[in-house]
């Protein structure tokens, strides 16, 4: 009969089980309804069918549905969105090319259009403001956006229509030949007439009529450059202004001869004279300032503003109509594709529902076949494994139903039974680990009369009982422990004991503990050992280089020593009966046999060893007891040889003999002092006859 530690599972009967059987077993729910009684079971299965149809139909009406209302939303959204920023484009475009051409020709139709196509414009604009709230947020910034714009355009086509109907205001060349031109060129023209007129009164000579021929000269060029002046700003053509330049060379050279002959001029011709040459100076300012404005872009400030200010608000705004135009039919598109989609898959889901609930159906009476007949069958081939002996066969409590109530009666039934043979299994190996190990462990420590060896043989027994790389014994000296023998594999160390080599660590301190403030671990931290010793108790220490096992004792006194790293620590105080500390077993990093790698001490060890350090003790208390019992009777030899002594030295005092020569010996220094003998000293003659 075996026996096997009932807290491992048993899979017996999960390994003659079917594959489908354990998928089963395996799905969602399977518990549940193997905790039900079996009629419940049924009433389950068949509800599940009626489950399963009724879902078949919800999700083919569902995927309907979606498709239905995928393409609802298409009819009723997408293409009217689509359609109304298409038509906004559109009339967009009509209301700007109104624009340009009633700049361009000035033509009444025009504006007219244009107030027709804006109309229509802002119809669409109001179609989108009432579609806007289906709109993504993309599309709706778009929108917000051209709305803004617009608000900010709508004012500009009506203030460049006016400003068209405005010569003046419109072309800034001609309000200043104009205004300014007219103004100087006229009152030139005035005053050489003027001149003339007087010329034409005076006396014939010849001079006179070379002045007066002159006069008609520089009035004839100037008009004729007034004249090609006036052309080049009305056209921009530049044979205008050749021309103009032309002309002004002739009335310079004209000029310049009646300035010749400005003497021959009466008094009121001359001051006739210097106000034509005022208003000639002021005159030609003007043409270089009229160059520049009507070879500038601002010639025209009508087509200036709307080639700056309107035609670029224009194309945002046909942007970001064409961007809501795209977008919106991209979703159309992907709408109704997802609707075609839709209705395929409502389909499939027909189709696969329907699939689905006869799968299901017949893997539902599969389900039951196996959880009524199944747990029966693999209960009885359990009962026969019982009877024939082996008592580590477990039946599988599968269910909350009466099969299952069935199977654990079974397992009540033989675990009382395995589990007290386990038990005394285990109790057996405990007793004879202690019987093999232990025990001659400690015979063999309580046979050794060598003290040092004696200590040795504990430690060394110890660290290869428990795979420690190093190990100290501490002795109770006073209030310190003393180190006595350190053996340490790794850095081959090897003090006290047998080993004729000093231990230099120094003694440590049985205190109380005093812990810094500081992270750092100093000098004021209690060891492990003296902790063990001070609280009589078994410290296993995992890692002592944890924080806060660190901050606790800090580094030990051997690893600042040495410079090693003392992780493991399995500290045993040594106690007599009387529960009196006399020392400290201490072992440093448990090694796993195989890796080699550092582990805590295992504490079922840690229980063999309080028991092996108990025997350690009881031998080193015998050893002691022997010291001291022979320090006793060397001491009582002593006293004996005193007594002995003084008995001898006693009878020769008493004796007749030594109290005669006492007396003689008094009477001797009582003469030589010259004093009176003593009354019982003898006589002269006793003297010397003596």
């Amino acid at each position: 009969m075996t026996v096997s530690n009932p807290s491992l599972p048993n899979t017996a009967d999960a390994e003659t089980r079917s594959p489908l059987a354990r998928f089963i077993n395996s799905l969602p729910g399977a518990r549940f309804i193997k905790n039900l009684r079996i009629g419940a079971r049924l009433l389950i299965g068949f509800g599940i069918l009626v489950v399963i149809t009724l879902l078949g139909v919800v999700v083919s009406y569902s995927g309907s549905s979606r498709a239905t209302t995928s393409i609802e939303n298409t009819v009723q959204f997408r293409a009217p969105v689509a359609l109304a920023a298409s038509a906004a484009q559109a009339d967009l475009l009509r209301m700007i090319g109104d624009v340009r051409g009633y700049l361009a020709l000035g033509d009444q139709d025009f504006r007219t259009s244009y107030l027709d196509s804006r109309q229509d414009f802002e119809a669409d604009l109001s179609e989108l403001t009432r579609l806007s709230t289906n709109l993504d947020e993309a599309d709706r910034n778009r929108f917000n956006q051209l709305k803004s714009i617009y608000d900010q355009w709508a004012d500009s086509p009506e203030q460049l229509f006016e400003l068209r109907d405005d010569q003046l205001e419109r072309e800034p060349a001609y309000k200043l030949l104009a205004t300014e031109g007219v103004k100087k060129a006229g009152a030139v023209l005035i005053g050489v007439q003027t001149l003339i007129e007087t010329q034409a009164q005076r006396e014939a000579s010849t001079n006179n009529q070379e002045l007066l021929k002159d006069m008609a000269n520089f009035q004839g060029s100037f008009a004729a450059q007034l004249s090609g002046l006036r052309g080049y700003v009305t056209t921009r053509n530049r044979i205008f202004r050749g021309e103009y330049e032309a002309n002004f060379d002739i009335n310079q050279i004209a000029w310049d001869r009646l300035t010749d002959n400005k003497a021959q001029l009466t008094p009121d011709q001359q001051v006739i004279f210097a106000e034509i040459a005022q208003n000639r100076e002021d005159f030609l300012q003007l043409p270089d300032r009229i160059f520049e404005i009507l070879e500038g872009p601002r010639w025209r400030e009508d087509l200036y503003l709307f080639r700056t200010e309107t035609i670029p608000a224009t194309e945002t705004m046909q942007r970001l109509l064409t961007e809501i135009t795209e977008n919106q039919q991209d979703r159309l598109v992907s709408e109704l594709d997802a609707g075609r989609k839709g209705l395929l898959n409502a389909n499939q889901q027909t189709l696969i529902g329907g699939i689905a609930s006869l799968v299901f159906g017949a893997l539902l009476a599969y389900i039951f076949r196996e959880n009524i007949a199944g747990p029966v069958r693999r209960l009885t081939r359990v009962a026969e494994r019982i009877r024939g002996g082996d008592l580590e066969a477990q039946a599988r409590v599968e269910s909350s139903d009466e099969i299952g109530i069935l199977a654990g009666a079974f397992n009540s039934m033989t675990g009382q039974l395995r589990q007290t043979l386990w038990q005394v299994r285990k109790e057996k190996k405990r007793a004879d680990d202690l019987l093999n190990v232990v025990i001659p462990i400690g015979v063999e420590l309580a046979s050794e009369k060598n003290f040092n060896r004696l200590l040795e043989n504990m430690l060394l027994e110890a660290k290869k009982f428990c795979h420690a790389d190093a190990g100290i014994v501490y002795l109770k000296d006073g209030d310190r422990l003393k180190f006595v023998i350190v053996r340490n594999d790794s850095l081959k160390i090897a003090m006290g004991g047998t080993v004729d080599k000093d231990i230099t660590f120094s003694r440590l301190p049985m205190t109380l503990p005093v812990y810094d403030d500081q992270t750092t671990p100093g000098a004021a931290h209690q060891s492990v050992a003296a902790h063990a010793a001070l609280i009589g108790q078994t410290l296993n220490i995992a890692d002592a280089y944890q924080p806060d096992i660190l901050t606790m004792y800090g580094p030990g006194v051997f690893d600042e020593k040495t410079d090693y790293r003392s992780i493991s620590y399995l500290t045993i105080p040594l106690k007599n009966s009387q529960s009196e500390v006399r020392g400290v077993l201490q072992l440093i990093n448990a090694q796993d046999p195989e890796s080699n790698q550092i582990i805590p001490f295992d504490l079922n060890l840690q229980q063999m060893m309080e028991s092996y350090s108990s025997l350690a003790v009881a031998a080193l208390e015998a050893y002691i007891r022997e010291q001291s019992l022979k320090q006793e009777i060397q001491q009582l030899r002593i006293e004996i040889d005193e007594v002995k002594r003084q008995k001898q030295v006693s009878e020769i005092v008493d004796s007749d003999f030594f109290q005669d020569l006492q007396a003689k010996a008094r009477t001797i220094r009582s003469r030589r002092s010259g004093g009176t003998p003593p009354p019982d000293s003898p006589a002269p003659d006793d003297k010397a006859s003596s």
